[in-house]
């Protein structure tokens, strides 16, 4: 599985982010420290990392998904805001904001190729 980072100045409620994703998708019963959803054999989880203390940074999140396809909709869900900053892992990091207007405008945009 590959992961995007979500960082924010303010913390991220998973809480919310459930409710976001829940008028989409059906979320699976997960342990309440994360949130995952399910698509034709593509997944996403959705959880707070560690800090070095053990304790979870509640500013940023962690998004795992197998399948751009479902994780361009996701994206497209839960960040389009410009506070929010994302980090695909392949040399992009963008606004929220942004990183959407970019999906929106390039929906076939595959990031972890290196073209």
């Amino acid at each position: 599985m590959d992961t995007i980072e979500i960082t924010s100045g303010e913390n991220i409620s998973l809480d919310e982010l459930g409710q976001l994703l829940a008028k989409h998708w059906k979320l699976l019963n997960t342990p309440s420290d994360r949130l995952a959803i399910e698509e034709s054999n593509s997944r996403v989880y959705i959880y707070h990392p560690k800090q070095e203390s053990g304790e979870e940074d509640p500013r940023r999140i962690f998004v795992e998904y197998s399948w751009t396809d479902l994780i361009k909709r996701v994206i497209e869900v839960i960040a389009d805001n410009p506070r929010l900053l994302i980090d695909n892992d392949f040399g992009t990091g963008l606004p929220g904001d942004q990183f959407v207007a970019r999906l929106r405008t390039d929906p076939t945009w595959d990031w972890r190729s290196r073209r």
